[in-house]
Formats: C-alpha cells, structure tokens, sequence
C-alpha cells in the first residue's frame, strides 16, 4: 500500500525511479540508518583481485554504532515500525 502511494504521488524512488517496489519500502522500513546508527561489514571483500563481495553471515565481525549521524525517525518510531513488520509476519 505505501508504494502504490508513493508511486501515486509522483515521488521518486532512492534510484530515481518512479514506480516504488514494495521490498525498496520493506528495506528502507528495516534499515538501521534512518535512526542514525550504522551497522558496519553487513558485507565484505571475499577476494580483492576480483573484487567479489560477500553477504556478511558471521565469517567476519559486524559492529554496531549509534548515533554516527543525525536520525531521520526517533528511536521509538522505528521499534514501533519493527514490531509491526514481526508481528504482521
């Protein structure tokens, strides 16, 4: 429903698209950075001759750091939006 909204009301998608997919607003809805933490090595560098990347799943360690820029939600609003998304699951 948010993306047909989104696409309805003409605003651009982050690639500068104008149909909004539901998994883009599923993934900005899950991603950390919206309340300005960042979580770091969520991929990393398997061979850097060939510069393939790999989906970080324990190999390498992941850090989590808070307030490393200014949030655009609060704290609240998106654990709120956290519960929601577990509990329609």
């Amino acid at each position: 429903m948010i993306a047909k909204d989104l696409t309805a009301d003409g605003i651009l998608t982050p690639a500068r698209k104008q149909r909004w997919q539901s998994s883009t607003v599923e993934s900005i809805l899950k991603n950390e950075k919206y309340k300005g933490a960042a979580l770091l090595q969520k991929c990393f560098t398997v061979d850097f001759l060939t510069k393939k990347r790999k989906v970080n799943e324990g190999e390498v360690p992941q850090y989590y750091v808070e307030n490393s820029h200014p949030a655009i939600v609060t704290d609240e609003v998106f654990n709120m939006v956290q519960e929601e998304i577990e509990r329609r699951r």
